[in-house]
């Protein structure tokens, strides 16, 4: 059966970098976007696309026959711009403004199906998510500036909500056919060579003093609730992509461990189309005891087979461990009614927190307000991908990072209309 696909492709502009506008070129088998050749002078294509049918996993491209046409193949969307470079008139940039436990945020916990506060509130995280943060230190000149002013901007445009994702993309992203080198990544990744050339210009330990961990402190000094990605597209079950994620969460899980608004999300999308929760199942097992060995506390965001379109398998099968929620990462192409069941059981067991959902210029505004009454329904967090001009899909559609598309307007008003409720008192 075909089916109309709305694939996500990025395109960077690494001002300071390189200075080279990356073309995404046309999708891939897994429906996602190969980088034009010599495209690997900086990061391209991310995000996953599924099957947009009911519980269809099958890659797009082999169900439907063939790829989906490139942003510049007469699809109706013009090549974007480049990114938000101005890093001197939206934001502060001085991340030692915000240093660590200043946010006065109590440290959220799951009981049941809920996300409490420390007196037994149920509490709904909503806000946004931003780009690679390494892309965003590039675009800065090398700098955090890249990433506070990004933050300081999305406030500003009434987009920022009470909660920030900040995705950190390992050496190579392999997302499928279509590989996604970071210019600034955490350098971690033991696996196989890609179309992509990977980038290593800091160490762990600087992308950590660096970028990391200022990033996060200005964010908890602005009252934000703070998700760490780890934004890896692969099959967990085979490869190493899950031993890169452990060495990762072997670093990272102790330095954010007292932060009481700090989550941790394991894993952004195992594929593993062809394995069962039940063979994902101890690999996410892993990455939990990974973390709690150092960090018992924080929130854990448990990913799910088919780029987290398995939350109900998951949550009615759980890994072991306290201060679980499960993930779903939402878009017109995969929420189809087997995706859309997949979620309404994992509510009814754990919480959920959408920490992606989004839709393109060429989607009805009525998908967007239809899933709004879906997740308002289940009582789920969310954050909104993506923050940006030119990734996709855009809720910006300046380089300036202030003017909102249809989908940045509802992420506005839906988050202006919940500022207060199901929140910190």
């Amino acid at each position: 059966m075909s089916a109309i696909l709305e694939p996500r492709y990025d395109r960077l502009l690494v001002a300071g970098v390189c200075g080279i506008l990356v073309s995404c070129g046309s999708a891939g088998p897994d429906g996602a976007r190969t980088p034009d050749p010599g495209s690997d002078a900086a990061a391209a294509c991310s995000g996953p696309t599924c099957g947009a049918d009911a519980g269809d996993v099958t890659a797009p491209a082999a169900r439907d026959g063939g790829n989906q046409p490139s942003a510049d193949a007469g699809d109706d969307r013009a090549p974007p711009p480049g990114p938000d470079t101005d890093t001197d008139g939206g934001g502060s940039g001085d991340a030692d403004a915000a240093p660590a436990g200043t946010s006065g945020l109590p440290p959220l916990s799951v009981s049941g199906n809920k996300l409490q506060d420390p007196t037994g509130k149920t509490i709904i995280l909503r806000g946004s998510s931003l780009i690679d943060i390494g892309a965003l230190y590039a675009y800065g000149g090398m700098s955090v500036t890249g990433i506070t002013s990004r933050l300081d901007k999305i406030a500003a445009a009434g987009v920022q909500g009470h909660v920030v994702r900040m995705p950190v993309y390992p050496e190579i992203t392999y997302n499928g056919t279509s590989p996604t080198c970071s210019p600034v990544p955490y350098p971690v990744g033991s696996g196989p060579s890609a179309k992509c050339t990977p980038k290593t210009p800091l160490t762990a330990a600087a992308y950590v003093s660096t970028v990391l961990q200022p990033a996060v402190d200005y964010a908890t000094g602005k009252g934000l609730y703070v998700i760490v990605d780890f934004h890896q597209i692969d099959n967990a079950t085979t490869g190493t992509s899950a031993a890169d994620a452990t060495t990762f969460w072997t670093d990272i899980a102790p330095r954010f461990a007292s932060y009481g608004n700090v989550f941790y999300e394991l894993f952004n999308e195992p594929i593993d189309t062809s394995a069962t929760w039940a063979t994902l199942k101890p690999v996410v097992q892993g990455l939990i005891d990974t973390v709690r060995s150092s960090a018992p506390n924080n929130v854990l965001i448990v990913p799910s087979n088919s780029w987290d379109q398995r939350p109900g398998d998951a949550a009615s099968d759980p890994p072991q461990g306290t201060n679980l929620m499960y993930t779903a990462h939402i878009y017109p192409s995969n929420w189809g009614q087997a995706f859309q069941t997949q979620v309404a059981t994992a509510v009814t067991k754990a919480p959920v927190f959408v920490t992606e959902w989004g839709y393109a210029a060429t989607n009805p505004h009525s998908w967007g307000t239809g899933l709004q009454t879906v997740i308002d329904g289940d009582g789920a967090s969310w954050t909104a991908w993506v923050t940006d001009n030119a990734w996709q899909p855009n809720m910006f559609t300046d380089t300036a990072i202030t003017q909102l598309t249809d989908f940045g307007t509802l992420v506005q008003s839906w988050l202006a209309a919940t500022a207060q409720s199901d929140w910190v008192q």
